[in-house]
C-alpha cells in the first residue's frame, strides 16, 4: 500500500523533553523542543523536532554574527533517560561537525563545506574525488 506521507507513532518522550529542559552548552547557544513543527517549510515534514539555535560568526565573512538553526526530527522511540541523553549529546555533535566542516579553509577553499541544498544532509561530510580518483581501481588501475 503506498501512500503519500508515512505515518510513525510513539508515546511523548517526557524524558527527552526534560533533558532538554535541563540542558546547558555553549554560551548562545540554545535548545528546544517543537511539536508538529514544519521543518522543511512546506508541510512534507512535520512532526517532534528538536532545534539547537547557535549564535557564531559567519564562516565565510568573519565579521558578520549570525544566528543558525539546527534541526532534528525526533525518532519515534521509547528511549530510557541514557539513550536519550545521547541522542540529545549526538545531536550536538552534529552541529560541531557541521560547524567544523564549515569554518575549516586550507589556501581559502573549504573542502568539507556542507552541503545545504534540499535533499542534502547538511550533518555529512562529503569530500568530492577527481575524474581520476572515480575511475582508478582498487589496484592502482586507471578505467575508461
Amino acid at each position: 500500500m503506498t501512500t503519500d506521507f508515512m505515518t510513525q507513532r510513539a508515546e511523548y518522550p517526557e524524558t527527552l523533553e526534560w533533558l532538554v529542559e535541563k540542558c546547558d552548552y555553549r554560551p548562545g547557544w540554545f535548545v528546544r523542543l517543537f511539536d508538529e513543527y514544519d521543518r522543511e517549510g512546506d508541510g512534507t515534514s512535520v512532526g517532534l523536532t528538536l532545534i539547537i539555535t547557535t549564535s557564531t560568526v559567519n564562516s565565510y565573512n568573519h565579521d558578520k554574527s549570525i544566528r543558525v538553526n539546527h534541526i532534528f526530527a525526533v525518532p519515534p522511540a521509547t528511549y530510557d533517560e541514557r539513550s536519550w541523553r545521547r541522542w540529545l549529546f549526538e545531536r550536538f555533535r552534529d552541529v560541531e561537525t557541521h560547524e567544523a566542516a564549515e569554518f575549516f579553509t586550507i589556501d581559502g577553499e573549504k573542502p568539507y563545506a556542507p552541503s545545504h541544498g534540499p535533499g542534502n544532509d547538511p550533518y555529512l561530510i562529503r569530500e568530492v574525488g577527481t575524474e581520476l580518483d572515480r575511475r582508478t581501481s582498487f589496484r592502482g588501475e586507471v578505467n575508461p
